[in-house]
């Protein structure tokens, strides 16, 4: 995981182009039982193994929007503390099962000053291994200290 950085990320140190990654930790079932009562879907491909390989899925899969959490936290990560996510954006692309690693990967797309706030836009996609399972973007505004 990408730990905070160590002071306030500032528009003035973003450069378009450069690129960040994020991992979590491989998924785990009691992690999507744990999703499922927070979030309240209990739809069966989440959690009973049998019934989502019956419905074609070949076992279980996460949550869409527990891998979307994932993208989020990859950019409040990478932006740190004093700056505001304020647009993510993401659509899936292939399921997550337990046992995945789940690797967010970030591109800064451009950076500028706009209605007085300080912002930078991010082009973002989730891999496990390989295979691309969501892809999004996000808006990150910066505090000016």
């Amino acid at each position: 995981m990408t730990p905070y950085p160590a002071s306030p990320r500032r528009l003035e140190t973003v450069n378009v182009g450069s690129d960040f990654s994020f991992a979590k930790p491989p998924v785990t079932t009691k992690q999507l039982v744990m999703y499922a009562g927070a979030s309240g879907d209990f739809n069966r491909i989440h959690y009973d193994h049998h019934f989502a390989i019956k419905s074609g899925l070949g076992g279980v899969i996460q949550h869409g929007m527990l891998t979307m959490g994932f993208l989020a936290q990859a950019v409040t990560d990478w932006a740190g503390p004093k700056s505001l996510v304020k647009d993510v954006r993401s659509r899936f692309v292939s399921p997550v099962k337990p046992g995945d690693v789940v690797t967010i990967k970030g591109s800064v797309q451009s950076k500028g000053d706009a209605e007085g706030e300080k912002t930078c836009s991010l082009s973002l996609e989730g891999f496990v291994e390989d295979r691309r399972v969501i892809v999004g973007s996000a808006i990150v505004a910066f505090a000016d200290a």
